[in-house]
């Protein structure tokens, strides 16, 4: 009987208004069972449940576990080399040597941490609509089955109402990072600033120094390198005996004065050519160019974790409200006023030739059963009621 239900009258003994009853029914069960999916309240006589997470579980689990781990285990320097950041800060002091690190190097390097979190939030939206397309096809009826063009409809209907709403979800989900990008809020409670910056670097100097304090006594500015006064001595050495030699007979022909000259030329320093594209030496950076570097690392660490933890809260809720919701809450509405025609009722209503023989052989099964048990409460009651034989 229940199978029987499910099937229903054939469709070609209906009229229009009975179809489109049948119709009105279909399509609104249709919506609440999408909903009951999305919201936890579906219920299942095959456990599935209780073995798998199901609809909007599954979306919980996205941005929770796939979405919210990959952002936390993003590394602020992911593509950002120590020798880059210096190469940055270069390019901000432009011709003059600053005395400050530049703000200029790190607001223009988090903007570029920042942008990397577009693509996380843009591929949450592609996950969360391949799960509401799976959810779509399993939230099908019985009665829905019967009637093949009707569930292919629903189902085109359904796909054309998700991707109407990823566009602005996608939209969203970009503007958010333009917000980000639009200002820099280094006033921001939780950013540690420039002067703690400072002052934990310091602090983790000094630990690593430790209590060591000697060293090589620095040399006065005044003195110049041993290096310079050898070279300045021996060169003056040099040029004395070059003196001494030419005021002898060689100084009185000009052969000494020509082999001076000789010198001269051959110690000419020339420089090198200018190269087309010009890089910081990463071999040794000088302490002043670690300390700044140290710093702009402090910096953009602690800003990119602000807009992280801003980031992984809203792209949730930004895909809950233009996907999710949305879709839910249209849902019927879109199926009725895409599919309920008057010209179009007899094309989605047509069932198939497996429902109808189906239809056929439970209704002669249905009709066998009853012939049995007339006949079975036939001879139950001439066996109650027939005369007992003596003895």
């Amino acid at each position: 009987n229940q199978e029987m239900d499910a099937l229903g009258m054939p469709a070609d003994s209906m009229n229009s208004a009975n179809l489109g009853g049948i119709l009105l029914n279909l399509l609104s069960n249709y919506a609440s069972n999408f909903q009951n999916a999305v919201e936890g309240k579906g219920l299942f006589s095959d456990g599935i449940e209780m073995n798998e997470l199901y609809g909007g579980a599954r979306i919980s689990y996205i941005f929770t576990e796939i979405f919210g781990r990959s952002l936390q285990s993003m590394d602020p320097f992911d593509g950002l080399s120590d020798d880059d950041i210096r190469t940055a800060i270069c390019n901000a002091n432009g011709t003059r040597q600053s005395l400050f690190v530049p703000e200029i190097s790190f607001d223009l390097l988090v903007r570029r941490q920042i942008t990397r979190l577009e693509q996380p939030g843009l591929q949450c939206i592609d996950l969360v609509f391949d799960e509401l397309q799976r959810m779509a096809s399993q939230c099908e009826t019985t009665e829905l089955t019967r009637f093949p063009e009707l569930r292919d409809r629903v189902l085109d209907v359904v796909n054309m109402l998700l991707r109407k709403c990823v566009l602005p979800t996608q939209s969203m989900i970009s503007n958010l990072i333009k917000i980000e990008l639009a200002y820099i809020n280094t006033s921001h409670p939780d950013f540690i600033g420039g002067s703690r910056a400072v002052a934990q670097l310091m602090d983790r100097v000094s630990q690593n120094n430790g209590a060591g304090g000697g060293g090589r006594p620095p040399i006065p500015k005044n003195e110049p390198p041993q290096s310079v006064q050898r070279s300045g001595s021996v060169r003056e050495s040099q040029s004395g005996g070059e003196g001494e030699q030419g005021g002898g007979i060689m100084g009185f022909f000009g052969l000494g004065k020509d082999k001076r000259q000789a010198s001269q030329r051959d110690m000419v320093v020339k420089l090198p050519q200018v190269p087309e594209v010009m890089r910081r030496r990463a071999d040794s950076p000088s302490d002043k160019e670690k300390i700044e570097t140290e710093i702009i690392k402090s910096l953009i660490e602690s800003y990119f974790d602000i807009v992280r933890k801003n980031f992984m809260d809203m792209v949730p809720k930004t895909i809950m409200h233009f996907l999710v919701s949305h879709a839910k809450e249209n849902l019927q509405n879109e199926l009725v006023s895409s599919l309920y025609r008057d010209s179009s009722m007899g094309e989605l209503m047509r069932e198939t030739s497996d429902v109808a023989r189906r239809r056929s052989e439970i209704q002669e099964m249905r009709a066998l059963l009853q012939k049995a048990l007339e006949i079975v409460n036939e001879v139950r009651d001439f066996s109650t009621f027939a005369p007992t034989s003596s003895k």
